[in-house]
């Protein structure tokens, strides 16, 4: 009995379909049926009654879940736990970035000045979704993150720090009408189509933007809501509709997409964020570094 289908079993169990299961766990459906076949075998009972689109726990696979539904999750942090504490020992640190930001001239100046001042520490550099920033830096995968400020308020344990801040912006496609004015304010956006990140991905994310519309008066008609912050902003490079975001990512530099400020929005910090039992002094060492508004 192995760690990986004891792992597919629970997926399944919870999504109550293989399919997606297996897209859960980046494995084939075939194999994670099998998995499922070997572990029903070695048990000697049933663990799933199949449907044509979806299956259902027998009663010995419901007592089977409620008794190991969180052991997968508990191995696998305990495992990253203790690469972590492999890695201070050995003066490594594993920072993730948000995909999608541009951070040349903020976070990896300042990782730069760091490394170079430091007694050659090893850093592990990594980008990453919202959601996987987030998982990772609760499981010891990453020792610091860099990530938007919603962020922050659905993280249990940890510390942070704004390392950058920037107003709340319109991102619209070029070839919208409304791109050719001087000034936009988000109440003329109303009649528009948006594309948002998904709830599931970053409900920080979503949440500010059904916020900052209803401060406007209007719910936003979403049309697409993406699993990642990069296929949000390539949606709006390709006039699907328009987003807000900050004024911190690539499309800065899009010839395609037009960025405008809204006036006394609330503001999009990013924030550095770290476990707060993390008690590595290498680590405390980036955290200083990383804050510091000194000019590097």
């Amino acid at each position: 009995m192995t760690i990986t289908r004891l792992q597919c079993f629970v997926e399944a169990a919870k999504c109550k379909n293989f399919t997606q299961a297996a897209r859960n766990l980046y494995i084939a459906q075939p194999n994670l049926s099998r998995q499922i076949s070997l572990l029903e075998a070695e048990l000697g009972v049933k663990l799933f009654i199949r449907a044509n689109r979806s299956v259902r726990l027998t009663p010995a696979g419901r007592y089977l879940y409620s008794c190991i539904r969180d052991l997968p999750a508990a191995i696998e942090a305990a495992l990253e736990q203790t690469k972590a504490m492999g890695r201070a020992t050995a003066g490594r640190i594993s920072i993730g970035v948000l995909e999608g930001q541009e951070v040349n001239d903020i976070l990896l100046t300042r990782i730069r000045k760091f490394a170079e001042q430091s007694p050659a520490p090893e850093l592990l550099l990594e980008r990453n979704s919202f959601r996987n920033l987030r998982q990772g830096l609760l499981n010891g995968h990453y020792d610091i993150i860099a990530t938007l400020s919603f962020e922050v308020d659905s993280l249990p344990g940890v510390c942070h720090r704004s390392i950058l801040r920037q107003p709340g912006a319109i991102v619209i496609n070029r070839k919208n009408p409304k791109s050719m004015r001087e000034e936009l304010s988000l109440v003329e956006m109303k009649d528009e189509k948006f594309v948002s990140i998904s709830p599931e991905e970053s409900p920080g994310g979503y949440n500010s933007l059904i916020k900052q519309c209803a401060n406007f008066g209007f719910k936003p008609n979403i049309v697409r809501m993406t699993s990642s912050l990069e296929s949000l902003l390539l949606c709006v490079e390709a006039g699907i509709g328009v987003a807000l975001l900050d004024r911190n990512t690539r499309l800065e530099r899009s010839e395609n997409v037009r960025i405008i400020s809204i006036p006394n929005s609330d503001p999009v910090d990013l924030s550095i964020v770290w476990r707060s039992n993390s008690n590595s002094p290498l680590l405390n060492n980036l955290v200083a570094a990383l804050s510091s508004d000194r000019d590097v």
